[in-house]
C-alpha cells in the first residue's frame, strides 16, 4: 500500500477512460493532460485574496525576489515557477504556441515582461531553484472555481482566519476524492504585523494559528493552520552582510534610543540617528523587513545572533518559514503521489458528470470503489491531526502511528522502522506484532478521536500484511 499504488491505479483508469473516450476530441484532451500530470512534479497553488501576501510567499519558497511577475499589455494570468538552468518566461496566448521572453525586474517588485500581442491565459516561469525541482509553485489571484482542478497541493493564504476562509469552503467538493480535503493548508500572512508590529507579534500570531486548526469549521477545511510572516522569511533566507552590519550597528545602540528610533518608519529615517547608518540604508531595510521585522531583527541580535548566517537561521525560524516547509514537505512532497491520484480521480469525476454514457457506467462504479477504499487520503488526515494536535495519543504510540501511517516514508520496511533491504520474512512478524498492537489499541482507546487514529493504523497494518501475502 502506497500514494504509488493509488496514482497507478488512478493511471489504469484514466486509460479505461481513454478507450471509452475514443473519437471524442474534447474529452480525449482533457485524459491525456491528467494523465500526463500523473508523473510530472507535484503542482502547489499559493492562493487568497488580494494583498494576502501571495507572491511574498512564493518569494520566500523560492529564496528570491521573483514573484509577482507581471506581463505588460495583458490582464492578470496564473503563472507558474518550475527549475530550469536560466530565468525565462513562457507566455501562452490562448490557443497559440507558447512564446519565450526574457524578463526585467520590474520598478516596484518581482519581474515584467513585455507583450503586445494580446491576452495571455498562463505564464511558465523557468528559475534555477532546487525547491523546484519536485514541485511547481502557481502564484494564483485566488481559489479557481470547481470546473478545473490546477493544482494537487494548495497553500490558501490569508490576513484574518474569518469570512476569508468562505472562498475556500465553497470551492471544496463534498463528494468522491474531493470530500478529503488532504490538499490544503491555510497560512495566516503577515504575522509580523499583528499585534501593532511588536517583536513577539509573530509568537502571538502562531499562538492563534495552534489554537484555530484544532476548531472542528477550519478542521474540516485543510490539513494544518500556519502563521508566517513572507517579508521576514525571505529577508532571512537572502540576508546579506551588509544589511547584517546595519541592523547590528542599530541593537549596538542603548536599548532605550534604538526602541524609541523604532517606534515608526518616519522615527527610523529622521535625521540624527545617531549611528552611522545612511539614510538610503534605513529606508532599504524598512523594504527589506518591515518595521515590525526590524524590531524583531534587533531583538534578536541583542539576544546572541552573533553573524549574517545566524540571524538568517533566526528570522528564518522566527518567521514561521522552517515550520511551513517541514509540513509541506511531510504533508505534501512526500505525499506527492497520492495527492496527484486525487486530483486525477477528481478530474475523472467532472469527466464522468458531465460526459454520462451507457457505456462508462462500469467506469463510475470502478472510480467509486477507488475512492471509498483510498486508505491513502485518510492516513494523510492521521498524519496532520497528530501535527496539529486535533488527535492526542501517548508519546510512544503517536510517534508509531506516525511511522506506520506513512510519516517518514510509505515504503513497508520505513513503516516498520526496519531497513530498506529487509527480506518479507522480516517484515511479516513486525507487522503481524503491530497489527495486534493497534487491534489492541482500537478497544482501549478513551476518546472518539483515538479510536478513529487506532483504526486508520490498523488498517495500514493489515494493509502491508496483505501486500505481504
Amino acid at each position: 500500500m502506497s500514494g504509488a499504488g493509488l496514482a497507478e491505479r488512478a493511471g489504469r483508469l484514466l486509460d479505461d477512460a481513454a478507450q471509452v473516450f475514443r473519437g471524442h476530441e474534447r474529452a480525449e484532451t482533457w485524459l491525456r493532460r491528467h494523465r500526463e500530470r500523473l508523473v510530472e512534479p507535484l503542482r502547489l497553488a499559493v492562493a487568497g485574496p488580494p494583498g494576502s501576501g501571495k507572491s511574498t510567499l512564493v518569494n520566500a519558497l523560492i529564496g528570491e525576489d521573483v514573484a509577482p511577475v507581471v506581463v505588460e499589455g495583458a490582464g492578470g494570468a496564473p503563472v507558474w515557477f518550475q527549475d530550469g538552468p536560466r530565468p525565462v518566461a513562457h507566455v501562452f496566448p490562448p490557443d497559440a504556441p507558447a512564446w519565450t521572453a526574457p524578463m526585467r525586474r520590474a520598478k516596484e517588485a518581482g519581474h515584467a515582461v513585455d507583450w503586445a500581442l494580446g491576452g495571455v491565459s498562463r505564464v511558465v516561469v523557468d528559475w534555477p531553484c532546487r525547491a523546484l525541482r519536485h514541485t511547481r509553485l502557481l502564484d494564483a489571484a485566488g481559489v479557481e472555481g470547481d470546473t478545473e482542478v490546477p493544482a494537487d497541493a494548495l497553500l490558501y493564504v490569508t490576513r484574518h482566519l474569518g469570512d476569508d476562509l468562505t472562498p475556500l469552503q465553497e470551492s471544496q467538493s463534498g463528494r468522491g476524492a474531493g470530500a478529503f480535503p488532504v490538499h490544503v493548508m491555510v497560512v495566516l500572512s503577515r504575522a509580523d504585523e499583528t499585534a501593532g508590529g511588536r517583536p513577539d507579534a509573530i509568537l502571538g500570531a502562531r499562538q492563534i494559528a495552534r489554537r484555530r486548526r484544532r476548531e472542528p469549521r477550519v478542521a474540516a477545511l485543510c490539513q494544518d493552520v500556519l502563521a508566517l510572516s513572507g517579508q521576514l522569511a525571505l529577508a532571512g533566507r537572502g540576508l546579506r552582510e551588509e544589511e547584517y552590519a546595519s541592523v547590528a550597528a542599530v541593537a549596538a545602540l542603548p536599548k532605550a534610543d534604538a526602541d524609541a528610533r523604532l517606534l515608526s518608519t518616519d522615527r527610523f529615517t529622521a535625521a540624527g540617528f545617531g549611528v552611522d547608518v545612511p539614510v538610503q540604508r534605513r529606508e532599504a531595510l524598512l523594504r527589506r523587513f518591515g518595521i515590525g521585522g526590524l524590531r524583531l531583527a534587533v531583538t534578536l541580535v541583542r539576544s546572541g545572533a552573533r553573524s549574517r548566517a545566524e540571524l538568517g537561521a533566526q528570522l528564518m525560524r522566527q518567521s514561521g518559514l522552517t515550520e511551513l516547509q517541514a509540513s509541506i514537505s511531510d504533508l505534501f512532497t512526500a505525499r506527492r503521489d497520492a495527492l496527484k491520484a486525487r486530483t486525477a480521480l477528481i478530474a475523472l469525476d467532472h469527466l464522468l458528470r458531465a460526459e454520462s454514457r451507457p457505456q462508462a457506467a462500469h467506469l463510475v462504479a470502478e472510480l467509486d470503489r477507488l475512492v471509498a477504499g483510498a486508505h491513502e487520503f485518510r492516513e494523510l488526515r492521521l498524519l496532520a491531526a497528530l501535527r496539529t494536535g486535533r488527535v492526542t495519543l501517548p508519546a510512544e504510540l503517536a510517534v508509531e502511528a506516525r511511522r506506520l501511517a506513512g510519516g517518514e516514508g510509505t515504503a513497508h520496511a520505513e513503516r516498520l522502522g526496519l531497513p530498506a533491504e529487509s527480506p518479507p520474512e522480516q517484515l511479516w512478524p513486525v507487522a503481524e506484532d503491530a497489527a495486534g498492537r493497534w487491534h489492541q489499541q482500537t478497544r482501549a482507546a478513551t476518546t472518539a478521536g483515538g479510536r478513529r487514529a487506532a483504526e486508520v493504523v490498523l488498517r495500514s497494518c493489515t494493509a502491508i500484511l496483505d501486500d505481504l501475502g
